[in-house]
């Protein structure tokens, strides 16, 4: 099985809840339409179990999703070490990442289903570290 690997485009910060931001990162599913679907998916039928893993190699971190249900699918995003650095950490202490699929400059008023999933900030933080 390849697993399809995405670019981290843009990275922010989405709004979750009143006060609570997430960290979010854009990538472009355009060519993958199972990837591009999870998001609809995890709304419908639940989040479903899911695993992360990042690696790094100089100045790339690849972070790794794998969900087991209710869908199996994998895929990972790349990263820039020097330019992300800072923003993984965030993700690490947040212990999630929102995967932006589609457009973010109309996102509050379409109000879009993103990919919200849990992170190993623990693994990722020692993969940051390493």
């Amino acid at each position: 099985m390849s697993v399809p690997l995405f670019v981290a485009q843009e990275i922010g910060r989405t709004l979750v809840d009143e006060n609570k931001w997430m960290p979010t990162v854009t990538i472009d599913v355009s060519q993958s339409p199972a990837i591009a679907d999870l998001a609809r998916v995890h709304a419908v039928e639940g989040i479903g179990d899911v695993s992360t893993h990042a690696i790094r190699q100089d100045d790339s971190v690849v972070l790794g999703v794998q969900l087991t249900s209710p869908v199996r699918a994998m895929f990972a995003v790349a990263f820039s070490y020097a330019q992300h650095r800072e923003f993984l950490k965030d993700v690490a202490e947040a212990g999630a990442l929102i995967f932006a699929t589609t457009d973010v400059e109309n996102a509050h008023e379409d109000q879009p289903l993103w990919l919200s999933v849990d992170i190993d900030g623990g693994a990722l933080l020692e993969t940051l570290r390493n």
